[in-house]
């Protein structure tokens, strides 16, 4: 169920901006947003100046995993600001631009690599047109991201590289041309009723031409008659008509096409990977249709003398005067808008450097006869340069220990402890830093004396690597089955490291990879006694260990991956641990004797993965789908033979415990009543959480401050400082209220503990014992002892009348009575306080005698239907007056009542 209440994140960026590898970019209609999608898988929105086309980061949007390819709008609507993206893992979402909220996300298996938003004929809104590593071409829903219907290949099926969707002007329908990689040119038409249960769409027409792996196809918007397909060597003009090749473009010396289009019927602009554009003049002769003067017989041009040359004049170049090197192509966009009835045509650029140009083509779309132009961007900008021009500079979580005289040591992994309020931060020069959590941020936020000073707040500070540290985990926030003293470390040298949290000493190294240690994960609660106190090490060697804290030794390598290993998980009632690689294969090993057990691949090792996610789904509450092979994985009586086989006496023993449990399962069935319901926990006031949007980059980190906590913690520390005379007159707080918070709440974690786990077992057993008496209701056994108190009493007292030699009824003759009639009516008394009476404990430390006297083992066995009354009575007296007896003496008594003496029999 996710949370309701208020939570305020704040960004402690840092010093530097963050990487921003743009891989795709888009520009909103209106010209007041920018978005640039990165190859780390985040989006920026960057405010924008519609005059100026000054442009500022205004927000990142995280929650793609790879490479952003397409950015599309999503609604015809130009005040609806939303935009759809998509990443090379198949994973689409549609975002909303005001305030960032993800609105909508879905994963497909195919990948797309263009995306083109039109609006259909018959249809409200826009479609999304995609195309990708895929025979087929897809059209979305923008706002549902639900695949409408879908267009197939009947001739020559293949990945459909470079699509263009348009209505011609003489023509009610919309036609869809595309090509595929090995050039075949397909026409469709679509008459606005589609949808998924149409029967498939073919298309209409389809022709080879020669043109292999193309990059983008752009109909002319001015000509519908000249096509313009890019592929990487060079760029095509065809006719629509036949498509027959009108002209020919050959790349620059060195560089690769990437897209282009049209600027007007005879003039285009065409883009390559070095980041320039290149404006080309059409030969007039060349081209077809009525745009064209010099096609038309009544046109003076028709007539006149023929051109010389019969090849596309280059007449511009956009570049940038830099002309730095880049890493990788960078993402350019032709973008065509209108402001104030005027249309303005723009190239924008986005580079490996996270630079954002913009070039005004209007500039230069004139041509001049024998020159070639060059045009600047006349907007430059970056998030560097945003950071640069900043004052004061964004600060970070630890900027009080570095000096302006002394290089910056980057951060480069935290960890936020809740319990102890510290925040534990490893740094690239192998050192880590514990420090006060809400002391190092209220110097990073709050002005005050305490900026005055030099070593403050108090740090400690732990030395063990040698190199950068990659992780942490504190185990024992994750269970508490680890000691709270534990903080593990994974660096650069290859080491795993130990520490005592609270005295800083280095307890243990672990040398046992050939990597960097990349992750370190906690293992599942319900592994073998031996696996529960290890941690999990995964390293850049593409090894897996398991590490014992307790015996600081490794217990388990996993070292055969071929490929980097991406994924773990884990199946605790086989003794298995899963490994998931890059590749797709899967690796089974047994943790305890370190075994491989088999190496999946393909759908099998799919179905794995997603049982063992199953698994952990089931033992938090949910339930194990039917599966088919893997049942045979969780059998108890297959792991018990094939721990036989490799002589593992653990697997062996858990094996039989699960079968055991199993049949104990099936014969006692769930029945979870209302005190299985866990109780909503608080959450915590203030939440640190550490990211970086490459792994290069130094660690950035984000505060979220719970509003609803914040408050409550507040309103504890005043009222904590309030005499309890003070809090009554102020009506928060009664004299019974203290005297039950006296009985329940202690200051000292441990008895708070204990009190939680008595009231725990006493639910537990009043559970049981409802339970047992259902079921002996069912048989009919309890029938007559279900008629009220008065009736039970007086039938256990006349049986104890005439059976005195089953001292057992006597026995629950005299608790009832006693317990009824002195302690319980006490108990009552509100003018009574049972621990300052004297007389009372007196009474008391008398009845506990005369019970020990009582419950000695009897001569004969009693009834069944005596050992369930009382049993019963004894839970159901106790269970409303928890708060006004005295606990241990009644725990005692239970136990020595139904455990000690029935238990014998």
């Amino acid at each position: 169920m996710p949370g309701t209440n208020l939570i305020v994140p704040v960004v402690l960026w840092g010093k530097h901006a963050p990487t921003h590898c743009i891989s795709s970019v888009y520009l909103s209609r209106d010209q007041k947003t920018l978005v640039t999608g990165c190859y780390d898988g985040q989006i920026c929105i960057w405010q924008v100046n519609p005059d100026s086309l000054k442009m500022t980061p205004r927000c990142l949007l995280v929650g793609h995993t790879a490479p952003v390819t397409c950015l599309s709008r999503a609604s015809i609507i130009q005040d609806n600001n939303f935009i759809v993206s998509s990443s090379e893992a198949g994973e689409m979402c549609t975002w909303d631009l005001v305030d960032g909220k993800c609105r909508e996300s879905v994963k497909l298996t195919q990948v797309h690599t263009n995306i083109q938003a039109y609006h259909m004929c018959n249809s409200e809104d826009l479609r999304l047109f995609c195309n990708g590593y895929y025979a087929e071409i897809l059209i979305i829903d923008p706002f549902s991201l639900e695949i409408l219907f879908s267009l197939s290949s009947k001739m020559n099926p293949d990945w459909i590289s470079a699509l263009h969707v348009l209505r011609p002007s003489s023509r009610k329908d919309d036609v869809v041309l595309a090509i595929s990689i090995t050039g075949t040119v397909k026409v469709w038409s679509l008459l606005g009723h589609e949808n998924k249960q149409s029967e498939p769409i073919y298309e209409n027409e389809s022709k080879q031409i020669r043109c292999l792996n193309a990059l983008s196809l752009n109909c002319c918007a001015y000509n519908q008659r000249t096509v313009l397909i890019v592929c990487a060597k060079y760029c095509q003009i065809y006719d629509a008509g036949d498509f027959s090749v009108l002209c020919s473009i050959q790349a620059p010396s060195g560089e690769r096409w990437m897209s282009g289009d049209f600027l007007a019927p005879d003039r285009v602009l065409v883009w390559s990977t070095e980041g320039k554009g290149y404006l080309y003049k059409l030969p007039a002769n060349k081209l077809r249709g009525r745009a064209i003067n010099s096609s038309v017989p009544d046109h003076k041009g028709f007539h006149g003398p023929t051109v010389d040359h019969d090849s596309p004049v280059l007449y511009g170049i956009l570049a940038h005067p830099d002309n730095k090197l880049l890493s990788c192509p960078p993402a350019m966009r032709f973008i065509l808008t209108s402001v104030g009835g005027k249309q303005r045509r723009l190239l924008l650029r986005g580079d490996s450097a996270g630079v954002v140009l913009l070039w005004n083509v209007d500039d230069a779309s004139m041509p001049v006869p024998n020159k070639v132009m060059s045009r600047a961007p006349i907007v430059t900008t970056s998030l560097e340069m945003a950071w640069a021009e900043m004052s004061p500079s964004p600060v970070g979580i630890l900027d009080q220990l570095s000096h302006p005289d002394e290089p910056e040591i980057k951060l480069t992994a935290s960890i936020y402890l809740l319990a102890a309020n510290r925040l534990v931060v490893g740094r690239e020069d192998g050192s880590i830093i514990i420090v006060n959590a809400t002391h190092t941020v209220q110097l990073q936020l709050l002005h005050g004396n305490h900026q005055q000073l030099d070593d403050w707040p108090p740090h400690q500070l732990l030395l063990g690597h040698n190199g950068r540290v990659n992780c942490l985990l504190y185990p024992h926030h994750v269970h508490q089955r680890y000691d709270r003293a534990y903080l593990v470390s994974g660096g650069i040298d290859f080491a795993v490291c130990l520490w005592d949290l609270f005295s800083g000493a280095l307890l243990h190294r672990f040398c046992v990879h050939a990597g960097e240690i990349t992750q370190l994960i906690v293992p599942p609660h319900n592994c073998s006694p031996r696996i529960q106190k290890c941690i999990c090490a995964v390293a850049s060697d593409h090894s897996v260990t398991l590490l014992s804290l307790t015996e600081r030794k490794c217990v388990t390598l996993a070292s055969r991956h071929l490929f980097p290993v991406v994924t773990i998980k884990w199946r605790p009632a086989d003794d298995f641990m899963v490994v998931g690689c890059s590749d797709g294969t899967v690796y089974v090993w047994q943790m305890e004797t370190g075994h491989l057990d088999r190496v999946l691949n393909g759908m099998i090792a799919e179905e794995v993965l997603a049982a063992c996610d199953d698994t952990s789904a089931d033992e938090l509450g949910g339930s194990i789908s039917s599966g088919t092979d893997l049942q045979g994985l969780a059998n108890p009586a297959v792991h018990f033979f094939r721990g036989l086989r490799h002589r593992n006496l653990t697997a062996m023993r858990a094996a039989t415990q699960r079968g055991l449990a199993a049949l104990h399962a099936s014969e006692r069935g769930s029945n979870a009543g209302p005190l299985a319901e866990p109780a909503r926990a608080r959450p915590p006031p203030l939440t640190i959480q550490g990211f970086r949007s490459n792994p290069a980059d130094p660690e950035s980190h984000i505060l979220f401050f719970d509003i609803e906590g914040l408050i409550v913690e507040l309103l504890s520390e005043e009222y904590s400082a309030m005499s309890p005379a003070s809090l009554e007159a102020a009506g928060l707080i009664t004299s019974e209220y203290m005297k039950v918070a006296a009985l329940t709440q202690s200051a000292s974690p441990d008895a708070a503990k204990k009190i939680s786990d008595f009231f725990g077992r006493v639910k537990d057993k009043a559970g049981d014992m409802e339970r047992l008496l259902k079921e002996k209701d069912k048989h009919g056994i309890l029938a007559k002892m279900k008629e009220g108190a008065e009736n039970m009493q007086t039938k256990i007292q006349a049986k104890a009348e005439q059976m005195k030699s089953q001292l057992d009824a006597k026995a629950i003759f005299l608790i009832s009575e006693t317990l009824s009639q002195d302690v319980f009516e006490t108990s009552l008394d509100d003018d009574t306080d049972v621990y300052n009476n004297v007389n009372m404990m007196n009474a008391l430390r008398k009845k506990k005698r005369l019970f020990e006297n009582l419950f000695k083992r009897p001569k004969k066995m009693p009834k069944e239907e005596d050992v369930d009354s009382f049993n019963w009575e004894i839970i159901k007296a106790i269970l409303p007056k928890l708060k006004k007896l005295p606990w241990d003496w009644i725990l005692n008594m239970i136990r020595r009542a139904i455990r000690n003496r029935l238990g014998e029999y």
